[in-house]
Formats: C-alpha cells, sequence, structure tokens
C-alpha cells in the first residue's frame, strides 16, 4: 500500500521535483516524513484486506469448520488477530502521538517550504491577536515567528469594560525569552482617558515591556491548523490559550482526541471484519467480504462525520473523537458473540 502511494504521489509531483532542481536526498526525506501518516491512516485499510484474504481462504479450505470440530471456540481461533490488533493498535498510538501529524503536515506544505525555502507558518501578514485574559489587542503588518521578530505593530491595551487605556507603536519589536522581555523600537506610547482623549504621549527609541504573558509562538498560534499539530503541541496550544471561546479550542480540543482515538480503528476492524469473514461454508463467504467492507466504509464516514462536528463545537470533542470507533467495536463484540453462538449474522449469505 505504501509503494502504491508512492508511486501515485511521484506521479503527481515529479513536475515539482524537476522545476525546482530537488536531489535524492531532499526528495527522501519528503517521503519518508510522510511515511509515519500514511501507515496510520492506511493501517485499517490493510488490517481489513489481509483479514478479508485469510479467514475466506481458511474458510473455502474448511480448515475453520475442522478447528471447530476439533472443539476450538471461535474466540480462540480469532485471538491472534485480536492480539495482533492490539499491538499494531499501540504502534500506530505511538506513530500518531508526532509522527504522524508531522507527515500530514509536510504532505501539505514541506515540498513549498522547501522550494522557496520559508515556512508558511512562520511568517504572517496582516496578523491580529486578542488576549481576552489581559484585554490587550495586537495589530501586526509582518511576525516572524521562527525569529521572533515583528514589525509595525500596534498594541491596544484596554480595561474589563473594554475601554482603551494606552496605545502602543513600534517600527519593530523583539522578545526576550529568558528575560520574558517585549523590547519595542522607534515608536510612542499614547496614554488616554475614558473618552477615548489623548493625555499624554511618549516618544522612544527602545522600550522594554515585562509582565506580558504574549510570545511569538503564541500570538502566531491562532492561525495554526490543529490536524497538522503533534500531541506536544495541541496541549501547549490549549494551555497557552485557555482563555479563548470553546467555538475557538474546539478544533483543537477534538484533534487531540482524536490523535488517541484513530489508532484503535484497528482494533475495531478486527473485531467487525473478524467474525463477518468467519464463514462455515463456501456459500458465506461473500456476504461476509461484502459486509465487511461496507462496515468499513460506514466506520470511515461516520468518523470524518463526527471528527467535523466536533471542531465545528456542534458535539463534545471527546464524543467527536470517539464514538465511532466505540459504536462499531461494540458492533464487533455483537458480532463475534453472533457466530460463536453460531446464530446467523445479517447480509452474509
Amino acid at each position: 500500500m505504501v509503494a502504491i502511494w508512492m508511486v501515485y504521489d511521484l506521479g503527481e509531483h515529479a513536475n515539482d521535483f524537476q522545476e525546482a532542481h530537488l536531489g535524492f536526498e531532499a526528495i527522501s526525506k519528503f517521503y519518508l516524513v510522510q511515511i509515519p501518516f500514511i501507515v496510520v491512516n492506511w493501517l485499517p485499510l490493510c488490517v481489513l484486506l489481509g483479514l478479508l484474504y485469510v479467514l475466506t481462504r481458511m474458510s473455502r479450505r474448511n480448515e475453520i469448520v475442522s478447528m471447530l470440530g476439533a472443539g476450538v471456540s471461535v474466540p480462540r481461533v480469532l485471538l491472534p488477530l485480536i492480539l495482533v490488533g492490539l499491538l499494531l493498535t499501540g504502534a500506530c498510538t505511538v506513530l500518531n502521538y508526532e509522527l504522524g501529524p508531522k507527515g500530514q503536515w509536510a504532505s501539505a506544505y514541506m515540498l513549498d517550504e522547501i522550494v522557496k525555502g520559508k515556512s508558511k507558518s512562520a511568517r504572517l501578514d496582516a496578523h491580529v491577536f486578542p488576549n481576552r485574559k489581559d484585554h490587550r489587542i495586537w495589530f501586526i503588518q509582518l511576525l516572524d515567528a521562527k525569529n521572533e521578530q515583528l514589525r509595525n505593530v500596534q498594541v491596544i491595551q484596554q480595561d474589563s469594560t473594554g475601554v482603551i487605556q494606552s496605545k502602543i507603536y513600534g517600527q519593530n519589536a523583539t522578545y526576550d525569552g529568558s528575560r520574558k522581555v517585549w523590547i519595542f523600537y522607534n515608536g510612542k506610547i499614547a496614554y488616554m482617558d475614558p473618552e477615548g482623549t489623548v493625555t499624554k504621549e511618549e516618544f522612544f527609541a527602545q522600550k522594554e515591556v515585562s509582565d506580558w504573558s504574549e510570545t511569538p509562538w503564541r500570538l502566531s498560534s491562532s492561525s495554526l491548523k490543529g490536524k497538522y499539530m503533534t500531541v506536544p503541541q495541541l496541549e501547549h496550544y490549549l494551555t497557552e490559550n485557555s482563555d479563548f471561546p470553546e467555538t475557538n479550542l474546539a478544533e483543537f480540543k477534538t484533534q487531540m482526541w482524536y490523535r488517541f482515538a484513530l489508532p484503535w480503528n484497528v482494533l475495531v476492524v478486527v473485531f467487525v471484519a473478524g467474525p463477518l469473514c468467519m464463514a462455515f461454508s463456501r456459500r458465506g463467504a461473500l456476504g461476509g467480504i461484502a459486509g465487511g467492507l461496507f462496515l468499513f466504509i460506514g466506520l470511515f464516514s461516520s468518523s470524518n462525520v463526527f471528527l467535523a462536528l466536533g471542531q465545528g463545537s456542534r458535539i463534545s470533542p471527546l464524543v467527536a473523537a470517539w464514538t465511532p470507533s466505540a459504536v462499531f467495536l461494540l458492533l464487533g463484540f455483537v458480532l463475534l458473540y453472533r457466530r460463536a453462538t453460531n446464530r446467523p449474522i445479517p447480509f452474509t449469505g
């Protein structure tokens, strides 16, 4: 499956590689970074195809009927598959903690960054950041988060009722992370009364401001997308921007839970497809294959629907991330019970 994806993607980006004059090392790095993301998302399908092939082949050769006739139960027959499913689920969880999201980001932005030599997320134009907790609004013409430098900055300080108290302007600004101090250059501070009249102006060549909670990363984080962020990045984002409205945080909370819920689809596929692919006669094999594919499509579709609902703050992020896996896992238990008790399973012949 990885080879098929790589051949297809090489065909899609061959002209881009040629125009950018990229060598073998850069192209190899581009694809190596994406492999964990491809593995995490395609492994459930690979497991499904493996189950369809192995179990239907054993059923057609009457091997499963022979094992059951020798006194081996259906859960015992499927136990090795369940154990391998758990092992693969653990491996996917490890990959999806950091490497998977990095691979997804690479598929969307890495090629553009290699060609242009800069990151889209590191340089932001005409950026606005509201700090609702400390009642400050930042207006920034250019933000370079990587070098922690800002150009043409205006910061408005308000009180708890929204009345403007002061404005600070700076042609440039930098952040000293060791001292946690903002340094503004070539600007002024304007102090205002409640009516909005300027009562005092102070011009400066360099002005240091301490005790502000904002950092360049936090200023730029409002433009980030949750699906490209790793678990540590999501945790840091939710901590730093805890004052944001729930509708703004819904995308990142949903993605946080989804990082841990997605790998369980591998085990879900084992429980759902395993009983369906076990046929006690040659006539039931085709129905089991069709049922397994149908349920896999349902799992994939429902995961996307619930993920969109969670990111749109329509339902709880926890419910959005875990509901499809939990529902289909429960369905797998029901199918396993019916197969183990030799009861008919609908649509399997």
